[in-house]
């Protein structure tokens, strides 16, 4: 029985698990969740989350949620190639978990903040109402963003071409979700200003290829709704 995958693509976290099972080449029945039509408020799915957060898996009556838990169980599940999540070397690995614990507040905190303070301010997100910009809160985040790429490039990449080492791994992928959600609200030059980090999330993109920009569709939509709000 192949897993239950519940998701919605605009989500960077359900982006993430999307791509390393099509990476690996792990088999999913796909169950897509509206967020902006309410779809993670229904009964049938709060009864796998009560939460009513994606992502979330069903293999065969065992429930996990959390973007990071799901991509570690299923790589070890799995038995997939050892550089998404390494086994035999044990250092890789911990290197993998510590970006992985790391990111959450320090690259997925931040850059939903701004992108939701910019989106809502000029269209709104599902059930929240418009709000007026709060210049000083996005100069802050702002900051956070940078100090964090910056911390990317000098501490995490150094001078390898991803995380972990010379092949792409889940921490990776989680990254570069992240950030690239930045073009939603047109502020990609957060990272793109950051040669280093840049050129990493471009590796990344065409290691996942063609699914990347599969996936993030739905984000360029989005973008593409931001825009037009401003003409």
């Amino acid at each position: 029985m192949v897993v239950e995958f519940y998701y919605d693509l605009l989500s960077q976290p359900c982006r993430a698990v999307y791509l390393f099972f099509r990476a690996a080449g792990i088999q999913f029945e796909p169950k897509e969740i509206d967020l902006f039509k309410g779809e993670h408020h229904n009964p049938e799915f709060t009864k796998k989350n009560p939460y009513h957060k994606v992502p979330v898996i069903d293999d065969d009556g065992f429930l996990l949620a959390e973007s990071a838990a799901i991509m570690r169980y299923m790589a070890t599940k799995e038995n997939v190639a050892d550089h998404w999540y390494p086994r035999q070397d044990l250092q890789k690995q911990a290197k993998v978990d510590e970006f992985i614990n790391w990111q959450h507040l320090c690259v997925r905190k931040p850059c939903v903040d701004l992108f939701i303070a910019k989106f809502r301010s000029r269209i709104g997100i599902g059930r929240f109402t418009k709000e007026p910009l709060d210049e000083a809160k996005l100069k802050t985040f702002r900051e956070e963003i940078t100090k964090s790429i910056a911390h990317i490039a000098d501490y995490f990449l150094q001078d390898k071409p991803f995380l972990a080492g010379d092949e792409i791994s889940l921490a990776d992928i989680l990254g570069a979700c992240e950030i690239y959600h930045l073009q939603g609200v047109e502020e990609d030059s957060l990272y793109k200003d950051n040669a280093k980090v840049s050129e990493w999330i471009e590796r990344v993109r065409k290691r996942l290829e063609p699914d990347f920009d599969t996936a993030s569709m739905k984000l360029m939509a989005v973008k593409q709704k931001y825009i037009s709000a401003k003409e």
